[in-house]
């Protein structure tokens, strides 16, 4: 039987994203914050076949590990459309 994890960036006050989200404005600008500490992992880049990340520590291994527990990805309305920009 498969699990479901459900693994989000979210800030201390509750907020996924900020306002005025869209494809050009992904997570309504927020995503830095929210985000820096995986953006700034080698394991986060490597995952995705870019080169890119400074940090190599334990965060990366996290990173490393969710990813190969992972057998799919789903990600909801809003979040695909912002992936859709023309």
């Amino acid at each position: 039987m498969s699990k479901i994890i459900f693994d989000s960036g979210i800030s201390l006050d509750g907020f996924f994203a900020g306002d005025n989200r869209g494809p050009n404005n992904p997570m309504g600008g927020v995503s830095g914050k929210i985000h820096m500490w995986m953006l700034n992992q080698k394991a986060f880049w490597e995952y995705l076949g870019i080169e890119g990340g400074k940090v190599d520590n334990f965060e990366g291994q996290l990173i490393r590990d969710v990813n190969a527990r992972t057998g799919a990805f789903i990600m909801g309305k809003c979040m695909f459309e912002e992936g859709e920009a023309s």
